[in-house]
């Protein structure tokens, strides 16, 4: 609501300030104020008039192609009915830990991991996040995989009726100061990277950081005949799809 106040008041009367001067002592030294009653306007508009108005203010014009229109915003008209509320739900998927699946390949805490998939799907949550690291499901060799351990948490996940996404991690896991988790990089492919120290990222002082497989071997076969780039999308991403186990 807007609310505008003008307002014009006078003090002191300056006709009769000067007529008392010239008056007889019973009144010397009297000051006479007179106030004047002040002219006030209020305007007022309610928020449905404003609403309104600007409304009005802002329609397109569509008289003539040769006239200038107006690209408008305005916030819908949305009725708050469940329909409208389960429609604006933003999904929430919630990360399960990082190590989920052990480095034997199975599934780690599957009675604990099953409370908290019930949980989850009682508050209401969409799904959950899971990493497939690159150590865990090549370990044993190049193209040697195994998936079984991320095919349990599949299927423990699609029992309670949620959605996973799966983040494909080709870098270490943990390693680091008050990390409780630690994956590293295949056996064989740190072999290679003792084989050729440049294969990962190094600073000027010379210290290497194995924890990823340096972009600028991306189209190098470095790894047993094979680039990065090749062990990333070929063989790693074709064999999951083939196993049929997560959707990308």
């Amino acid at each position: 609501m807007t609310l505008t106040l003008r307002s014009s008041t006078s003090f002191i009367n300056l006709k009769e300030y000067s007529k008392s001067l010239k008056s007889s002592d019973e009144s010397s030294g009297v000051v006479c104020f007179a106030q004047i009653k002040p002219s006030c306007r209020i305007r007022a508009k309610s928020s449905l008039q404003e609403a309104q108005l600007f409304q009005e203010r802002i329609r397109v014009s569509s008289t003539t192609d040769d006239l200038p229109r107006e690209l408008l915003h305005t916030l819908p008209n949305i009725a708050h009915s469940s329909n409208n509320n389960d429609s604006k739900k933003v999904p929430v998927y919630v990360m399960l830990p990082l190590d989920t699946v052990t480095h034997g390949g199975h599934l780690n805490k599957p009675r604990a991991m099953n409370a908290s998939l019930m949980a989850l799907k009682n508050a209401g949550v969409e799904g959950v996040m899971v990493d497939a690291w690159w150590g865990l499901v090549e370990k044993d060799g190049p193209s040697k995989y195994n998936w079984e351990g991320y095919a349990e948490v599949v299927n423990l996940v699609q029992k309670h009726g949620l959605k996973i996404q799966v983040d494909m991690s080709f870098h270490q896991c943990g390693g680091n100061v008050g990390d409780s988790c630690s994956i590293p990089l295949p056996p064989w492919v740190l072999e290679e990277i003792s084989k050729n120290p440049d294969l990962v990222y190094t600073d000027k002082s010379g210290r290497r950081n194995p924890e990823y497989i340096s972009l600028g071997c991306d189209s190098l076969p470095v790894l047993g005949g094979r680039t990065p780039i090749q062990v990333y999308t070929t063989s790693f991403h074709r064999r999951m799809i083939q196993r049929r186990k997560f959707k990308i």
